[in-house]
């Protein structure tokens, strides 16, 4: 809002005036900002750190001013909510309003509740409010528990070796005594070593 644009007609072209109002404008911008801010300060989302120690203070809730504005204000949120009946459809609803990404499943045979919520979907704020609705909502014959997920990729490399047998004959003509030593490694996939030797032992006269 500029003040230059509320001027009187019959001041066009006077130049006082119109410096005046110039000069007058970064006062005028401060009052304003400091009444916008009054009246956000009436509505939770909307109000700043001082205005939601009033509130704070108001409910009786300790002032914490390491936590996030949003956290807090979730805070405040949770104490004044209306009365209403309990149901699980309205607990859904009311997570929802919270932007808590969870599933509420209830056996009410067993009388229990359970909270399910993807690891990567929630945050330590997000699960502390959720702790505080489950512990002041859900009536007290009722066990629940929460419980969190997490989708994990793995790869498993698989090696398929393949084994040869092979057949060799020798016919050789011995003279002397000797003997012939043969070693053959043998591989199986990439971790175990197996060796086979062979030994041939030829006497004077012996064919092989």
């Amino acid at each position: 809002m500029k003040l230059i644009d509320y001027m009187p007609e019959y001041y066009d072209g006077v130049k006082e005036m119109v410096e005046l109002l110039n000069s007058e404008q970064p006062t005028f911008d401060k009052q304003v900002d400091l009444m916008t801010r009054l009246l956000l300060n009436g509505f939770v989302m909307k109000a700043d750190s001082q205005g939601l120690s009033i509130m704070e203070y108001e409910l009786k809730i300790p002032t914490d001013l390491s936590k996030s504005l949003e956290n807090r204000r979730y805070d405040i949120l949770m104490r004044i909510l209306p009365p209403h009946p309990i149901t699980i459809k309205y607990f859904r609803e009311l997570l929802k309003s919270f932007e808590i990404s969870v599933d509420v499943e209830v056996d009410a045979v067993k009388d229990v509740l359970q909270a399910i919520a993807k690891y990567d979907d929630i945050s330590k704020d997000q699960m502390d409010r959720l702790k505080y609705l489950l512990n002041v909502y859900v009536p007290a014959n009722i066990d629940w528990s929460i419980l969190t997920t997490a989708d994990a990729d793995s790869q498993l490399s698989l090696f398929i070796g393949v084994g040869s047998t092979y057949s060799v004959e020798t016919s050789t003509n011995v003279k002397l005594n000797e003997e012939a030593e043969s070693r053959l490694p043998v591989y199986i996939g990439v971790v175990h070593q197996f060796v086979i030797e062979t030994e041939n032992k030829a006497k004077e006269g012996q064919v092989i």
